[in-house]
């Protein structure tokens, strides 16, 4: 009631759309999200889809929990701790 009221609006997204979330999330933006933030980013990117959200509004996403406590997605940016860090190349997501 009280989304209808407000003239808001409500949104389902799948599993592998909150996966894909966490991923692309740590990967881009260097954060670790929970699946119930991986929705909420999930979600986001389907009301910019379908036009509900302006690429001009102002947006907040809660993240309500720590993403370390579930599977951490996969990483390409090793590091041998025997070797200096080059922190350019990581900051680069090389």
């Amino acid at each position: 009631r009280a989304v209808r009221e407000s003239g808001g609006w409500a949104v389902a997204v799948d599993d592998d759309a909150i996966d894909e979330g966490v991923s692309e999330f740590a990967t881009k933006e260097g954060f670790l999200l929970c699946p119930e933030g991986a929705a909420t980013y999930a979600a986001f990117k389907k009301g910019l889809a379908d036009g509900k959200i302006a690429k001009t509004d102002k947006v907040l996403l809660f993240n309500c929990a720590t993403g370390l406590k579930y599977p951490m997605p996969p990483s390409n940016n090793d590091i041998d701790r025997h070797q200096p860090v080059d922190y350019g190349v990581i900051a680069k997501g090389i």
